[in-house]
């Protein structure tokens, strides 16, 4: 039995939806089971990484564990989990992590969003259970918060439009998440993740004009600008945190860890999906 922690989330969501698929036994976790939107015959249980008291019950019969936690208190939670994983005698955790932990001890610019999921990282290493890191850079899902726009005047707003990364399907994350819980040889690796190609958020927004067939204008937003809209949807300290990184990433783009990385298709065995694929797949929710 697989625990699934952030079930209701981008890639914890397609975890438990590909080893649903895969037939293999899975749970989701969430603070309000009653609440969750999750398929017909999902099995849930209730926990939340913030009170530890909480995670015992819902270890009971776990074998293997997905962790990801978002924001501020990535760390704490994740340590929260790892701790009680151990005592209950779970033998493996996949944890998702963050490209920022390597771009931050390469270029020795350290910031809050890296130390967050740096020391979650530590935490399980230094556990006794088996464990396995992924570290993806940008989601190729963050082009879903232009949906709105893009719908209602054909306008995608940006701090960044020239920042060139190399995003990812979080589908891709989800199957090699799956395949280090499932299969062999994974024990005691962090894997780097990215996309097949560079692009910029101007460049995604290109390639979405092209799947959509129409014309969509770039917008640049301030960092103030950018801030507000954020702090409508996260708390102050995530949000402080991840504008930091930004920050730096415009201040030094050349620290951002912008390279294709092979990992997904030595992984899985196959390539890792394109911008343009993902945006085919998505293109209803752009309507």
């Amino acid at each position: 039995m697989i625990l699934v922690t952030g079930a209701t989330g981008t890639v914890g969501g397609a975890v438990l939806a590909r080893l649903r698929a895969d037939g293999v036994p899975a749970t989701a976790l969430t603070r309000s089971p009653e609440k969750a939107d999750l398929p017909p015959g999902t099995r849930v249980v209730g926990g939340d990484l913030g009170v530890p008291e909480s995670l015992p019950p819902a270890l009971d019969g776990i074998d293997s564990v997905f962790l990801m936690s978002p924001g501020h208190c990535k760390a704490i939670h994740d340590a929260n989990l790892v701790k009680a994983a151990a005592d209950a005698g779970v033998k493996r955790i996949v944890q998702l992590s963050s490209a920022g932990v390597a771009e931050a001890e390469e270029s020795g610019q350290d910031n809050a969003l890296a130390a967050w999921h740096r020391d979650a990282e530590d935490a399980l290493r230094a556990s006794s259970l088996e464990w396995t890191i992924l570290r993806p850079g940008e989601f190729m899902s963050n082009a879903l918060a232009w949906a709105g726009s893009i719908s209602a005047d054909g306008t995608a707003a940006t701090p960044a439009p020239d920042l060139v990364q190399a995003p990812i399907d979080p589908a891709d994350i989800a199957a090699v998440a799956v395949e280090a819980l499932c299969g062999h040889g994974h024990a005691g690796k962090t894997y780097d993740l990215s996309g097949p190609e560079q692009l910029s958020a101007a460049g995604q927004i290109a390639v979405l004009g092209e799947v959509l067939n129409r014309d969509i204008e770039v917008r640049r937003v301030s960092l103030a600008q950018h801030r507000a809209a954020m702090l409508r949807k996260h708390p102050e300290e995530t949000v402080a945190g991840v504008l930091e990184s930004l920050e730096q990433a415009l201040a030094w783009p050349g620290n951002v860890r912008a390279e294709c990385v092979p990992t997904v298709s030595e992984v899985l065995g196959r390539p890792a999906a394109t911008f343009r694929e993902w945006a085919v797949r998505h293109a209803p929710a752009f309507s």
